[in-house]
């Protein structure tokens, strides 16, 4: 059925859709003995492809395909949220056939227990 209007019939909700679809990538996010590790699937992503960041206690993983490739889904954006202290400056990476290991280690506890004495 035609509509009469000379309007897009497209719907902003739909053009919406995308920020809210699962991503394909099967992705999984552990705890391990010193802090936590990530694992996400990235067949036919390269490290150039690839951008990875921890801000504000979450892991965040951006994959882009170049223009012009022929990639059926040429983005991939993965949020993993944290609920503790992540010691962000010993955070490792390594992509190895088409899968991305992020290891997050715990930062160490300090304690801020202190005795006062009372003079």
């Amino acid at each position: 059925m035609r509509t009469l209007s000379p309007f897009t019939t497209r719907s902003l909700f739909n053009e919406l859709n995308i920020f809210f679809e699962e991503s394909p990538q099967a992705h999984q996010l552990y705890t391990t003995d010193d802090g936590w590790a990530v694992r996400v699937d990235l067949p036919g992503f390269e490290k150039s492809d690839l951008e990875l960041h921890f801000e504000d206690r979450a892991l965040h993983l951006i994959a882009e395909k170049p223009e012009g490739s022929e990639s059926t889904r040429p983005t991939a954006h993965h949020k993993f949220a944290l609920g503790e202290e992540v010691d962000s400056l010993s955070i490792t990476a390594k992509l190895e056939n088409g899968v991305l290991e992020v290891s997050l280690p715990r930062k160490e506890e300090v304690a801020n227990n202190k005795h006062i004495t009372i003079q």
